[in-house]
């Protein structure tokens, strides 16, 4: 009977034991994944910095480097902008940009995905990334088929609009760099209302930012006219 108890007592601290090691298991690979996660979101936030700085806006392919900033100076050829309605402007552009690459990474990957670590230029190369399990290399097909059958869905939406996979992922990340966005989430509510008002953001667009990229900014509104109408909420979220 005692050597019973004896073995029984080893089994139980060997489970324990046991169970300790898996645990700490998990919590090591969990730190592993964060680890490659904030390693690959600097190479890439690097890479993206390289591509925006070297970037020519379209339209734009016979000009050296593009100073937006200088350029929305002259816009018009009538008397000069208020330098403060021009800011204002281009940080609602650069909002504009950042909620339409959120909008369309809500789109593939679902609102309630984590998306640290996410860009629009590296959506393919994401679903392949989280589509393959990070220590046995086995592909969930199905769910990696679902995600391109989103993105294909989505960019042959925005297509509708003038959006060109190849180039707007780029502008955007571009924009955004430029401009920044808008920093004050607490906004008077007229001030949202004219936000969310496509008209207002259009005559906006065209008074104060340059003219060779107008084209393009109103595209990006437009795409958030069509997730606004797709997913029931503002075109600013």
């Amino acid at each position: 009977m005692e050597n019973t108890n004896i073995y029984s007592s080893d089994e139980e601290a060997f489970n324990m034991e046991s169970s300790r090691l898996v645990a700490e298991n998990l919590k090591l690979r969990k730190l592993i994944e964060l680890m490659q996660e904030d390693v690959e979101l600097h190479c890439t936030l690097k890479e993206h910095k390289r591509k925006a700085e070297i970037i020519t806006p379209p339209g734009q392919h016979k000009k050296g480097r593009y100073d937006l900033r200088e350029e929305a100076q002259m816009v018009n050829s009538g008397p000069r902008l208020d330098p403060e309605k021009v800011k204002k402007c281009q940080r609602i552009v650069g909002e504009m940009a950042f909620q339409l690459d959120r909008r369309i990474l809500w789109a593939i990957f679902l609102a309630q995905q984590r998306l640290y670590g996410y860009y629009v230029p590296y959506i393919k190369e994401k679903i392949i990334q989280v589509t393959r399990s990070p220590t046995a290399g086995k592909v969930d097909e199905k769910l990696r088929c679902e995600l391109f059958r989103r993105y294909n869905h989505t960019m042959d939406e925005l297509r509708k609009f003038g959006y060109n996979p190849a180039v707007h992922p780029l502008f955007t990340a571009y924009i955004v760099n430029t401009y920044g966005i808008t920093k004050d989430r607490h906004a008077k509510t007229e001030d949202l209302s004219s936000y969310n008002d496509p008209q207002y953001l259009n005559k906006m667009i065209t008074e104060c930012m340059p003219r060779d990229i107008v084209k393009d900014i109103i595209i990006i509104l437009n795409c958030l006219v069509y997730f606004a109408r797709e997913d029931g909420k503002s075109l600013l979220i």
